[in-house]
């Protein structure tokens, strides 16, 4: 769905917000929250309307609009919570094969949220397609995610900063900044979080120019051509990505390629990707595979998939384990010198994978070992 309008929170016009992108967009309304934010937006322009709180935001602007679809506007927020702990990967390798973030010992990996939504990509295998987000959202307070990622947490009693910050987990800003040129968004969040001693972690299926991601964890999400133009509309081809994530490991990025989802009937051309991969050079890093499963919830595979031979494990409508073996094996024969691992898989099968050799230990690059 296209995105018709843009509304931004008028609290990105105070000077402790450090806002950084706002000039890339032309604002239809502004929602204010306080007097002197009125006051502010007053001076754009630009109409504005006044909600109680940050909650009542996406209602003040459904109004305005005559109650358009909320997926049609994009909103551009101050976020007040950047930094968070993703638990979702209970009964998961990503649950159990990591350590734990909070005083309850659930285990996972570090997340912020600068973008939320399904990301202009719109692959249609997405589990964000069937998560009931409100908006699709692009937070631009650079300044205040800063303060808040240099913040240490007290996990299990010791205080601690995170080592490494998925930066991509909920809307793909990479995405959204390569459509609206806002290079120098993606700079200050890379920035600030090198500048905070944590690593960040950006993942994409977008090559983005003019950012500087030395010390930072680049990742980019590839599939055959074939398998991407029909299934990630918005995606670049993997010749575009793979010249992408080659610049950011000569730049002094360490890279890691997310291989697939894995969808069948495409044997010739992933052996020819995998080819691929080798003559930029790029066979001998981490690889984490992505076999196909479904949420719950999905629109459009929720339906039918046990016929399909799928069986709900591990929180997902999954492959059947020997099938998904036989992937990870194949991706071990096209890289047998990188550092493979799946994602989110059973812990009660994948726990044999790792003593034959075929994955590793650690369970992704969200959380490095």
């Amino acid at each position: 769905m296209a995105i018709r309008r843009v509304v931004a929170d008028a609290g990105l016009l105070l000077p402790e917000a450090g806002t950084v992108g706002l000039d890339k967009f032309d604002v239809d309304l502004w929602v204010a929250h306080s007097a002197l934010e009125v006051s502010l937006a007053i001076e754009t322009g630009v109409e504005v309307a006044h909600a109680k709180n940050r909650g009542e935001t996406v209602g003040a602007a459904l109004f305005v609009f005559d109650a358009l679809q909320k997926k049609e506007i994009l909103f551009l927020s101050r976020r007040k919570g950047f930094i968070g702990k993703f638990t979702s990967g209970a009964r998961t390798t990503c649950g159990e094969w990591t350590r734990p973030v909070n005083n309850a010992g659930d285990k996972g990996f570090w997340k912020a949220n600068p973008a939320l939504g399904v990301c202009p990509v719109r692959c249609d295998f997405c589990y964000l397609r069937g998560v009931p987000f409100a908006t699709n959202s692009i937070a631009l307070n650079v300044g205040e995610y800063a303060v808040q990622v240099a913040r240490r947490r007290k996990v299990r009693g010791r205080s601690v900063l995170p080592k490494i910050i998925n930066l991509s987990e909920t809307g793909g800003p990479i995405e959204w900044a390569v459509q609206y040129g806002l290079q120098d968004l993606i700079q200050a969040y890379t920035d600030a979080t090198l500048d905070a001693g944590v690593i960040p972690y950006w993942l994409t299926k977008k090559s983005i120019q003019g950012v500087d991601f030395k010390g930072a964890h680049i990742g980019i999400s590839l599939n055959p051509w074939a398998v991407m133009s029909a299934r990630s509309p918005g995606a670049d081809c993997p010749n575009d990505l793979l010249d992408f994530l080659s610049d950011c490991k000569y730049a002094g990025a360490s890279t890691v390629i997310r291989w697939g989802p894995i969808f069948p009937d495409y044997e010739e051309e992933y052996d020819a990707l995998a080819e691929k991969v080798h003559d930029w050079g790029l066979g001998e890093g981490r690889f984490t595979v992505d076999l196909l499963r479904y949420s719950r919830n999905h629109p459009s595979y929720s339906r039918n998939l046990e016929r399909l031979g799928f069986t709900f494990r591990a929180r997902k409508w999954q492959e059947q384990p020997d099938v998904q073996r036989a992937h990870l094996e194949q991706v071990r024969e096209y890289f047998p010198k990188a550092h493979t691992t799946g994602c989110k898989l059973d812990p009660s099968v994948a726990v044999d994978w790792v003593r034959a050799g075929i994955i590793q230990s650690f369970p992704c690059a969200c959380w490095v070992a």
